[in-house]
């Protein structure tokens, strides 16, 4: 019920996690861009176990010309998980309707990162699979969306990336895992532009209360930044990666 405590103890005494993290520490993170070769582009994002990857073909001739938008790009989504991903079986119903909202979401955050108007009359699918879920999926699918438009070398205002932060037993926590997300607290999603400080995605639920919004809000920004340090060095990296082994073959 309301107010008592979970019957599992999400933080203990020292202020440490089930899986021995910190309140406001990410789990490890691991992204690969440019993985497969038949798509414009494609990542892997990794945090925790939670596995994310995407691949992105276009822009490219609509395939409805119905669709076909005369001032901008038109942006498709698809999402696929693996039957076991998440570990548990869900009723398709459900499930089908979260992976719907899911690609609500990421439809939306994706139009508001490209600048769409710079291919007119043309269009871009963005496919996900869940490779494995373990909490924060939304984010995960989010930062895996940046790295494979990136190498696909999408005209981006920014670049952009996701966090998930919570609240249990009155403790804010980011990065959630999936016995955390499970507590059924309150959890937020944001998708942050971190070089024009602009939030463009906020997903909450359930409910939160206003005082507990603000340092949950915070968390998550907080984890936004931090993961922007660790995407952009990853993705400079793979960017010098190329530029060498383009020098080693240019003879």
């Amino acid at each position: 019920g309301q107010g008592r405590m979970s019957k599992l103890e999400y933080v203990d005494l020292s202020g440490l996690r089930i899986d021995g993290r910190r309140a406001h520490e990410l789990r490890n993170i691991n992204a690969k861009l440019g993985v497969l070769t038949q798509p414009d582009g494609s990542a892997i994002f990794e945090i925790g176990i939670t596995k994310v990857l995407c691949a992105v073909y276009g822009p490219r001739e609509c395939t409805l010309r119905s669709k076909e938008l005369h001032d901008r790009m038109l942006v498709q989504v698809e999402v696929s998980t693996l039957p076991f991903a998440s570990g548990e079986h869900k009723k398709r119903s459900r499930g089908d309707r979260q992976i719907g909202e899911l690609t609500t979401m990421l439809k939306e955050s994706a139009e508001a990162l490209l600048l769409t108007s710079v291919h007119p009359r043309s269009q871009i699918d963005i496919v996900i699979e869940v490779m494995q879920s373990d909490g924060s999926l939304k984010a995960a699918c989010l930062n895996a969306i940046t790295l494979a438009l990136i190498d696909a070398g999408l005209p981006m205002r920014d670049f952009m990336v996701a966090c998930t932060a919570g609240c249990i037993d009155g403790r804010v926590i980011v990065d959630t895992n999936y016995i955390e997300d499970s507590a059924r607290g309150p959890e937020l999603v944001v998708a942050y532009l971190p070089n024009q400080d602009k939030v463009v995605t906020c997903q909450l639920e359930p409910k939160l209360s206003l005082e507990t919004l603000g340092p949950v809000m915070e968390a998550a920004l907080q984890g936004c930044k931090e993961l922007y340090k660790m995407l952009h060095a990853m993705v400079l990296e793979h960017s010098c990666q190329l530029a060498t082994n383009r020098g080693t073959f240019a003879t």
